[in-house]
């Protein structure tokens, strides 16, 4: 059976997708009265699909029990027009016990967890979604049968050399000679014990897959941890929380391949596991009992709005970035709408609607990351200044912009508490004032004075962007709206292999204003 701290682990659910096939391939409509079939899977599984429902439409699932539940979700719902996703974990009624919905999220938020359902009458039925009073666009439907299947094992016991230091290159290893060497039936974390906190373990075992084909290895550590599979490296050392697993599929032939397994401990909570399957199966454990300890829960620690705006300065860590955002302000509203800005660059971070902000990162015991995390349906406009001088319009636009071009200069705040940044941006003086409201966040940047160069303002960047009616255009795959005048000056451009809604900042007698909203 899968390790607990396993399944809570966010990573779980990119397992949905490693491998297995969609159930629906292509985008489907689901009219009113007419159910959408998305899985006949009568036992255990994970279910993953898109959908986008028009205005006013009410889509239910009914799962595999027959008991139906609601999808739209005012909370952490988005507009309709807007690609959302649905998440589920559904387990099968046992002896003695009801099904359970282990976990829903929409949109990547937990709204249910760990919910007894109502046993069904008359067996197992289909998983289908209805829409009613209205219509629904359904794709990427993916469901992973969680079969208890053993999928291999390992042909003998598991060989470990014990090395003293922390070495995060595998290469290293073989210039150390190892203070202890022997075996044990599997992947054991625990060998290292009477070790002080700076080691290194190398495991060496022969892996008997019965049969071909596709694979997932799921590596689950509190330090840094890497893979290789007939010498050849199949999950890169890297640093990891036990929360936080790393998946990679791999299609293994028949028969016997060396596995190893490299090991450094890192001062966080320690622990080792690694587990494997097969698309229609529940993850295996390779490591012996004990190694994986189960992670203690945390109570998230939320921030919630106050009557005024609350204003939170933290660190943030954005996708893809090695480095914290160090300068960031987050704002929370009691409209359900906040947002967070890197205050050197004056760059929109991300916008969010739900729960304000999760601090469990700078408030739980020492609070060393500083990290502050949204609490809700997240989007991340590209994150640098909206603002920037450019030699012509087709420059590319800048990573980010020095102290000699841009200034922070510090906030006001209105009489409600909502704040306004102000800053200098080669030579111009600019105030930036975002305010929220249920669904949207409207952003006005007032630009005074003489520029040094041509100001530009980009509006989104993402790998796509879809004008979809006069001001309005769909960012980033539908994710979110920006809504503008329609006559201001915007156009979409190619830049860096993506796309870019930029226009020019006319100056008028020394002054300029650029208005604009994210909806979503």
């Amino acid at each position: 059976m899968i390790n607990k701290s396993f399944i809570a682990a966010g990573a779980f659910w990119a397992c949905v997708c490693l491998l297995a096939t969609p159930t629906v391939a292509q985008t489907q409509t689901v009219d009113a009265g007419k159910p959408l079939v998305l899985t006949t899977q009568p036992a255990d599984f994970l279910l993953q699909f898109d959908w986008m429902p028009t205005n006013g439409a009410t889509p239910m699932l009914t799962l595999s029990n027959g008991q139906a539940i609601p999808l739209q979700n005012g909370k952490v719902g988005k507009l309709p027009g807007l690609w959302q996703t649905v998440s589920l974990s559904y387990q099968a009624a046992r002896k003695g016990m009801p099904p359970m919905l282990n976990k829903l999220l929409i949109n990547g938020v937990t709204v249910q967890e760990g919910a007894n359902l109502i046993a069904g009458k008359g067996g197992n039925q289909p998983v289908q979604l209805t829409v009613n009073n209205g219509s629904a666009t359904v794709r990427n439907v993916v469901v992973r049968p969680l079969a208890d299947r053993s999928v291999a094992n390992w042909a003998g016991p598991v060989t470990y050399k014990l090395y003293k230091g922390s070495f995060e290159n595998r290469a290293e290893l073989d210039k150390q000679k190892p203070v202890k060497t022997d075996t044990d039936a599997g992947i054991n974390y625990n060998v290292s014990y009477g070790q002080s906190g700076r080691f290194t373990i190398l495991y060496d075992g022969k892996l008997n897959v019965p049969a071909a084909g596709d694979y997932i290895l799921d590596l689950q550590m509190g330090g840094v941890a890497g893979v290789w599979v007939d010498g050849k490296p199949v999950i890169q050392m890297t640093y990891r929380d036990l929360v936080d697993p790393v998946s990679q599929p791999i299609n293994l032939s028949a028969g016997t391949h060396d596995v190893q397994v490299a090991f450094a401990r890192s001062w966080p909570a320690p622990g080792l596991g690694l587990f494997i399957s097969q698309p229609d199966t529940r993850p295996q454990p390779l490591h012996v009992s004990g190694s994986l300890p189960e992670v203690t829960p945390i109570s998230t620690m939320l921030a919630q709005p106050e009557p005024r705006p609350t204003l939170i300065r933290s660190f943030i860590q954005m996708p893809g970035e090695v480095s914290k955002r160090t300068h960031a302000l987050s704002v929370g509203s009691q409209t359900g709408m906040h947002y967070s800005v890197d205050l050197n660059q004056m760059a929109l971070l991300m916008a969010w609607k739900g729960d304000f902000a999760d601090v469990t990162q700078m408030w739980y015991e020492r609070g060393e990351p500083q990290l502050l995390q949204s609490a809700g349906t997240t989007v991340r406009p590209a994150p640098r200044t909206a603002l920037a001088p450019l030699a012509n319009t087709d420059a590319a636009w800048p990573d980010s912009l020095g102290t000699n071009v841009l200034q922070y200069k510090g906030l006001v705040l209105d009489k409600e508490g909502n704040p306004t940044a102000e800053y200098t941006l080669a030579g111009a003086t600019v105030r930036d004032q975002i305010r929220a409201s249920a669904n949207a966040l409207a952003r006005t940047l007032t630009i005074n004075g003489t520029a040094s160069s041509p100001l530009y303002c980009r509006l989104a960047a993402s790998k796509n962007i879809e004008a979809v009616g006069k001001g309005v255009y769909a960012i980033d795959d539908r994710s979110y709206f920006v809504r503008l005048d329609p006559k201001a000056p915007a156009s979409i451009r190619q830049s860096g292999g993506k796309q870019e809604l930029v226009m020019p900042v006319a100056l008028k007698n020394g002054n300029a204003t650029v208005s604009y909203s994210l909806e979503f």
